[in-house]
């Protein structure tokens, strides 16, 4: 049982693992400290999500936005943490001011889609009539119409565009010319045995 870990065998794994990190990232990588990845969690359940989407969609549009811009230009998740930190700062904000203004409404809202099945919208509509009447009322958020917002949109930001936005390697450098006269194979085509 313990051949593997010991003996020749689990030396070769170490070498390989040892030898292997430095071929694969050859360079030095550097990775954001503790603090710069330290935020707020958002600790709210599927169904608390689906309840609120609507209005969240809506409400952090712009941050969400940008990030999505972000991590799409720039292909690393590094370069995008400020992004990252507005839009979970933007959430933890509509989550806030939805918990002080509309807790009730939204609160039978959100445990009528947990305790359906398959947490179906469709068996909720009451419910979600009486937050959306609150928000309305209470905040002046309007729910958006059904496919507002997936529709495609552009988004205007101040960061600036990166050097390669679409990562697309330099162009290869022509063929260079054939010098001298190109003479037919000696032993005619090579598609000879397939052409019969």
């Amino acid at each position: 049982m313990r051949r593997g870990l010991q003996g020749d065998g689990g030396g070769r794994l170490r070498g390989l693992l040892g030898r292997g990190a430095a071929a694969v990232m050859p360079g030095i990588v550097e990775l954001p400290t503790l603090e710069d990845l330290k935020v707020q969690e958002v600790k709210v359940s599927s169904s608390v999500l689906k309840a609120a989407a609507h209005h969240y969609g809506v409400q952090c549009d712009k941050p969400n936005k940008e990030f999505m811009l972000c991590r799409w230009e720039e292909k690393d998740p590094r370069r995008c943490l400020e992004e990252g930190k507005l839009v979970n700062q933007c959430a933890l904000d509509f989550f806030r001011q939805i918990k002080l203004h509309c807790a009730e409404p939204f609160t039978d809202y959100w445990t009528c889609i947990d305790y359906s099945g398959l947490q179906l919208l469709r068996r909720c509509r009451q419910q979600q009539a009486k937050f959306d009447e609150c928000v309305l009322d209470k905040l002046g958020w309007v729910r958006p119409d059904l496919g507002e917002l997936s529709k495609v949109t552009k988004v205007k930001t101040d960061r600036p565009l990166p050097e390669n936005p679409y990562h697309s390697r330099p162009r290869p450098e022509p063929n260079p010319e054939i010098e001298g006269e190109l003479k037919p194979a000696k032993h005619g085509s090579r598609l000879f045995f397939w052409t019969m």
